[in-house]
C-alpha cells in the first residue's frame, strides 16, 4: 500500500514510522520536501498514493488565518485523493467543532476544515485526538514571554502522539470502515500539572486564567472527550519518565 504523508514536524515523522510497520510504502510531504499544500499541484505530487494522510498545520491563534490555510490546504488535498480514488484520512482535534471553543481561531479553522472536507472527499476518515502530551513544551516556547511562559488554564485528557499515529496508520491500512475515530489518552489532566511535571522547563511557567466563556469552557473541561472515545495508553508520567528521561512523576500524584 502506497501511504502519502501531507505534513511535517513531529507529528507528521510519527506518522511516517507507524506506517512504516505496517509494511506500507510512504512518502511524507511537506514545505520541507520542497511541496507547498497551498501552491503545489497536489494530484501530481500524490500520484499513485492510495491513501492520502492530512496532518498539516499552522502556528497561529487568528480563525481568519487558520480557516483560509485549513480549508485550502483540504481543498487541494481533497480534490487529489478524489482524483486519485485515495481514501483521504484527516488528522483533527476532539471538540474542536464544539460551539463554545469557537473562540479560538484554531479550532475554528479547524471546524471550517472539518465541514469542508465532508463536501467534497468520497472516501473519508476524521481522526481526532485530544491533545498530545508534547503540547506542554510546545506551549512553553509559543508562549514565553523573556523569562516567563504563559500556561493558558485548561482541562484535558492527553494522549501520546504515538499513539494517535498508530491508530491512523491502522485506519490507513483498514480503509473506510467509519467516517469518525476518536482518541484520547487515560486520565485526566490540567495543562498546569503536566508543565510542572516537565524537567528543565527553560522558562517560569505562569498560570493564564483565560478569560471569558472560551477561557470558562477550557477550564470546565470543553475538551475533554465523550463517554465513547477510544482510549489509548500510556500514562503522561510514564511516558514523561520514557521520553524526557525522568522517573519523578510526584506532581502528578
Amino acid at each position: 500500500m502506497r501511504v502519502a504523508v501531507v505534513g511535517g514536524g513531529v507529528s507528521g515523522a510519527a506518522i511516517v514510522r507507524a506506517l512504516r510497520v505496517h509494511g506500507c510504502e510512504v512518502a511524507q510531504h511537506s514545505r520541507a520536501t520542497g511541496f507547498d499544500v497551498l501552491r503545489d499541484d497536489a494530484v501530481s505530487a500524490l500520484a499513485g498514493a492510495d491513501v492520502v494522510v492530512e496532518a498539516t498545520g499552522v502556528a497561529t491563534t487568528s480563525s481568519r488565518r487558520a480557516t483560509d490555510f485549513f480549508t485550502r490546504s483540504t481543498r487541494s488535498l481533497g480534490a487529489a485523493a478524489g482524483q486519485l480514488g485515495a481514501h483521504h484520512v484527516l488528522l483533527s482535534i476532539v471538540n474542536c467543532t464544539h460551539s463554545e471553543v469557537q473562540g479560538y481561531g484554531y479550532f475554528a479553522g479547524k471546524t471550517a476544515q472539518e465541514r469542508l472536507a465532508r463536501q467534497i472527499s468520497p472516501r473519508l476518515t476524521i481522526v481526532r485526538s485530544t491533545q498530545w502530551f508534547e503540547f506542554a513544551r510546545q506551549n512553553l516556547r509559543r508562549m514565553a514571554v523573556g523569562p516567563f511562559a504563559l500556561v493558558p488554564a485548561m482541562t484535558i485528557a492527553p494522549i501520546a502522539l504515538d499513539a494517535v499515529a498508530t491508530a491512523l496508520a491502522d485506519v490507513a491500512v483498514a480503509g473506510p470502515e467509519a467516517p469518525e475515530i476518536e482518541l484520547a489518552g487515560p486520565e485526566t489532566l490540567t495543562l498546569w500539572e503536566m508543565t510542572q511535571a516537565l524537567p528543565e522547563r527553560g522558562t517560569v511557567p505562569v498560570p493564564l486564567p483565560v478569560p471569558g466563556s472560551l477561557g470558562r469552557a477550557f477550564r470546565r473541561g470543553a475538551l475533554l472527550p465523550a463517554a465513547d472515545v477510544r482510549v489509548r495508553g500510556p500514562r503522561f508520567a510514564d511516558w514523561l519518565a520514557r521520553v524526557e528521561g525522568t522517573a519523578d512523576s510526584s506532581t502528578l500524584g
